[in-house]
């Protein structure tokens, strides 16, 4: 009698231990997100390609347009992102990425640019960057909604890709008002457009 009933204890265990894993969704495996198609780091990675090739674009837009410093930042700030960054990485990141912006936009309103062809060929390849930037944003946005963080979400990838969650909608309007006054800037300035850029205003 004592064998039977150590051996419904047992199987007592085993099931109550599978219904838990099943109820935390492997939280183990993603080192923080409650749902295990999305790992942060997923997330983390995904976001980061977006921001270098925004802040690759910054560079090469502010510098063609004269503010040489602030474009020399952006494409430094470009360069030194990694995949696994970090949450403050993340957050200096799009504190450059804003301010470029916004000088971008102020010098784009100036009447008094002037651009040769090589800093025209320069803005044009920002542009692109810029749409390509926009577009990887864009495509994110479903892993994004199915990160669910979970009770182990402490941990660094976990925290920076709470930080995603937060950031990307914000993001995308910033950018998106961005990229609409730059494709502005380029037909009045005889800079020809890429396809990418009405790809990425389409999915704003």
């Amino acid at each position: 009698m004592n064998k039977h009933i150590k051996l419904a204890a047992g199987i007592v265990a085993l099931a109550v231990s599978g219904l838990a894993s099943a109820q935390f969704g492997g939280l183990g495996k993603l080192g923080g997100g409650g749902d295990s198609s999305v790992a942060p780091e997923k997330i983390v990675a995904e976001y980061v390609a977006g921001d270098r090739s925004v802040l690759s674009a910054q560079g090469n837009m502010l510098t063609a347009v004269g503010l040489k410093d602030e474009g020399a930042k952006a494409a430094l700030e470009a360069k030194n992102l990694t995949d696994g960054a970090t949450k403050d990485n993340l957050e200096e990141a799009g504190k450059i990425q804003t301010d470029s912006s916004k000088a971008l936009q102020d010098k784009m309103n100036d009447k008094k640019v002037v651009m040769d062809a090589n800093a025209k060929q320069q803005f044009g390849q920002g542009l692109l960057d810029l749409s390509k930037g926009v577009i990887l944003y864009a495509a994110m946005k479903k892993d994004v909604s199915g990160f669910k963080p979970g009770i182990s979400s402490l941990g660094g990838s976990a925290l920076a890709a709470g930080y995603v969650v937060k950031s990307l909608p914000g993001s995308m309007v910033n950018l998106g008002t961005t990229l609409k006054a730059a494709i502005t800037f380029a037909q009045n300035n005889n800079i020809p457009v890429p396809k990418e850029a009405s790809d990425a205003t389409a999915l704003l």
